[in-house]
């Protein structure tokens, strides 16, 4: 068994629960008949202003878990972090659909309960995709993004992020897709105006396998801070992580 634990060292859920709950998710939708294939470009929803259509859903092991309340809403929420006690929900409704133009609202939120600090994060805005013939998107967002904690001396408290992203539907089983997050912010300390994360840079491939209910691989490279925690006061940070996913469609 292989527990892990948060920055402030509390003991997290073990990994073996969550392949559980991700198997038996799998299992109950298996009788469903899963989406072999994008349709069109204006089928995926990752990373543009797309929503799922009312009923779909979709689920991965790390992906969140995300679903069409009606064709305009849709809400999502990663089990993995509401399993580590960081409870997370995101809502993206569509504004407007006008030709190759689709625009929607977003709003994003997580915190964690557990540790001193308690750190979560608000973001709101409106993201707009256009899409360039059958096979490419480009994507473009600005929210309002507000980071909470109880730590002193925090440099970023409210601000602003962008996000753009970049999609080709090279066939209907092969998704390649670019993304890209920024975050600004203004700082608490008197002798800066501006402060700005490290961005976060994201290269996917996505392949639509025709084996374990119709499986979509994701391979990928991301550049950011990712921090490994050995312990409360040794932590790693690496600016490059390789990204490997599976997600399904119903």
């Amino acid at each position: 068994m292989v527990v892990g634990r948060n920055r402030q060292g509390s003991r997290l859920m073990p990994t073996h629960k969550i392949a559980i709950v991700m198997i038996a998710l799998t299992c109950v939708l298996a009788a469903a008949e899963a989406q072999a294939a994008w349709r069109g470009i204006r089928d995926v929803s990752r990373g543009t202003a797309h929503v799922l259509e009312k009923g779909e859903i979709t689920f991965g092991v790390f992906a969140p878990i995300a679903y069409g309340v009606t064709d305009a809403l849709m809400v999502q929420s990663s089990p993995v972090f509401d399993l580590l006690l960081y409870p997370n929900v995101d809502a993206r409704y569509r504004l407007m659909r006008r030709g190759n133009f689709v625009l929607s609202a977003t709003l994003h939120y997580k915190q964690a309960f557990l540790g001193e600090d308690k750190p979560g994060e608000l973001d709101f805005g409106g993201v707009g995709t256009v899409y360039i013939g059958s096979r490419f998107a480009i994507t473009g967002g600005l929210l309002i993004a507000q980071r909470f904690s109880t730590r002193q001396n925090d440099n970023f408290q409210g601000g602003l992020a962008a996000q753009l992203a970049a999609h080709m539907l090279i066939n209907r089983n092969n998704l390649l897709m670019v993304t890209a997050y920024l975050r600004t912010a203004g700082a608490a300390s008197q002798d800066a105006i501006l402060a700005a994360d490290r961005p976060l840079v994201s290269v996917a491939w996505i392949k639509q396998l025709k084996v374990i209910f119709n499986m979509h691989l994701v391979l990928g490279m991301s550049y950011g801070r990712f921090e490994l925690t050995h312990s409360p006061t040794n932590v790693t940070t690496l600016p490059v992580w390789p990204t490997i996913d599976a997600w399904w469609r119903y």
